[in-house]
């Protein structure tokens, strides 16, 4: 891939909007301001979206010592 950085990015925004929408609606059941729990839940998916994304395209994999 050319441009893992971006499409790290990428993956963290989308995993960020759609967690952060998902946390609010559940929350908003049992609390009135949900938009304050679903806010962080989703700027912490997007982080670890975002670092697990980039850490498997740019993973190297090591050299196989078989024959073939």
């Amino acid at each position: 891939m050319r441009h893992p950085l971006f499409a790290s990015f990428a993956v963290g925004v989308v995993a960020a909007v759609l967690v952060g929408i998902a946390v609010t609606e559940l929350a908003a059941r049992w609390i009135f301001f949900s938009l304050f729990v679903g806010i962080p839940a989703g700027i912490v998916a997007g982080v670890v979206a975002t670092a697990v994304t980039y850490a498997v395209l740019t993973r190297r994999r090591a050299p196989s010592n078989s024959p073939e």
